[in-house]
């Protein structure tokens, strides 16, 4: 994966904006395997969300974008004290408050690099929710972008399927049922669908050897 994003870069990046990219994927590789509990998460989640992009009919462009927002998408947290992020418990209004600010502080790294203007927008409003309820600015419907309503998606399925301190396990069919159930509440009804179809169609049990 990463080296399909650095390909990627390279082809469209000139040298001294590369090596600000460059970073950014180092810092968030390094999250990413910091806490053994999410190692690999941003990872899938770019993987997921490039294949929905896919499923959509998107451009490999957008598909290659995805993947690189998936891979940055928690870069934020860098930011955010460590005790909101390993608390176990339900974290209280003031933790949750500091852990929400990671999506601006993501923002803030990202859109630091020219081209990364769109994916920093996508970072930002990854949870933003349907219905308003999510944050940082409650937006509804399509005033999220598609790209941060798709992330959102992967996001969720991923956080169901793999271990967290705070919430067990769930089967891959049981977490499709959930993003089912809050389609037009929390998630967007059209790429929950399209990336429902896809895991039913390929089967439950290859997702790991399909994505």
């Amino acid at each position: 994966m990463l080296k399909a994003i650095l390909e990627e870069l390279l082809e469209n990046q000139r040298p001294a904006k590369l090596s600000q990219s460059l970073l950014l994927i180092t810092l968030a590789a390094l999250l990413d395997t910091h806490d053994p509990l999410t190692s690999g998460h941003s990872r899938r989640i770019g993987t997921y969300s490039s294949l929905i992009a896919r499923e959509l009919g998107l451009s490999e462009r957008i598909q290659s974008a995805l993947r690189l927002a998936g891979l940055l998408h928690d870069i934020g947290k860098i930011g955010v004290r460590k005790a909101p992020l390993y608390k176990p418990d339900k974290l209280s209004d003031e933790e949750m408050d500091e852990m929400k600010r990671h999506v601006i502080l993501g923002y803030e790294i990202i859109v630091e690099v020219p081209q990364l203007t769109t994916i920093a927008g996508i970072v930002l409003h990854h949870h933003e929710r349907i219905d308003g309820s999510g944050y940082p600015h409650g937006l509804s419907g399509d005033e999220i972008p598609l790209g941060s309503r798709i992330l959102c998606v992967a996001d969720s399925f991923d956080a169901m399927v793999t271990s967290r301190l705070y919430r067990p396990t769930i089967s891959v069919p049981k977490a499709l049922e959930e993003l089912e159930k809050c389609s037009n509440t929390q998630f967007d009804s059209e790429v929950v669908r399209v990336f429902g179809a896809y895991l039913r169609n390929k089967g439950f049990h290859l997702l790991g050897e399909a994505l």
